[in-house]
């Protein structure tokens, strides 16, 4: 499965992985000396975060003149990856679009990044509908925008004192307005061809059973 650590499995990584856990700033002497090492390298491991995070807590003990026990940190951390490189924690992963480090070992890596790439697919297939959703909701605005501004060129052409020349211009600015107009409905009709394809595809994806 080691195989799978081609440039194709890896398409969806990203250079870090951000959960939204704050390290470990500071640390009091008390929580330097009474720390329980292993336990913090589980939650580092289950976590998907990289070994270096050791680094952080070193800092943080420096000043104390604490070493962190980083056999027990080493050994929790590879307990906790073991959590958290189960293929369905990949696939859940992919599927909220969160990133992954390439923590996880060769032995577990290949099922893992399968399950994570088939949640990140849905992931973004979700996303490429909602970017289509957004730029058919602002062209519908604009297209309204556009008729609006022609109405109020219609109501003035015809409006009694209006003089010929200005009437020579309103009918120009019309029918470059209806040119504009004729724009945008093409771009809404291609935005929404689109959006049926990835919505099919969408649900193509939801149809099929993961293993994990």
């Amino acid at each position: 499965m080691a195989t799978l650590k081609s440039n194709r499995t890896r398409m969806f990584l990203v250079a870090t992985l951000a959960l939204g856990v704050q390290g470990c700033a500071s640390m009091s002497k008390n929580e330097c000396v009474t720390a329980d090492w292993y336990a913090i390298g589980y939650e580092t491991g289950i976590r998907g975060e990289r070994e270096a995070k050791i680094t952080d807590y070193r800092k943080a003990c420096a000043d104390h003149g604490v070493t962190p026990d980083l056999a027990r940190f080493m050994a929790g951390r590879d307990a906790g990856l073991e959590r958290f490189c189960e293929p369905r924690n990949g696939y859940r992963l992919g599927r909220a679009g969160t990133g992954y480090a390439g923590v996880c070992p060769p032995r577990a890596e290949g099922e893992f990044l399968a399950a994570y790439n088939a949640g990140r697919e849905l992931y973004d297939v979700q996303q490429n509908i909602n970017r289509l959703d957004r730029r058919i909701s602002a062209k519908q605005t604009d297209l309204k925008s556009l008729n609006e501004d022609i109405a109020d060129k219609q109501g003035e052409l015809i409006r009694v004192g209006t003089t010929p020349p200005r009437r020579a211009l309103l009918l120009s600015q019309m029918l470059e307005l209806q040119d504009r107009v004729k724009s945008v409905e093409a771009d809404i009709y291609d935005a929404r061809v689109d959006r049926d394809r990835e919505r099919a595809r969408l649900s193509r994806l939801q149809r099929r059973d993961p293993a994990w």
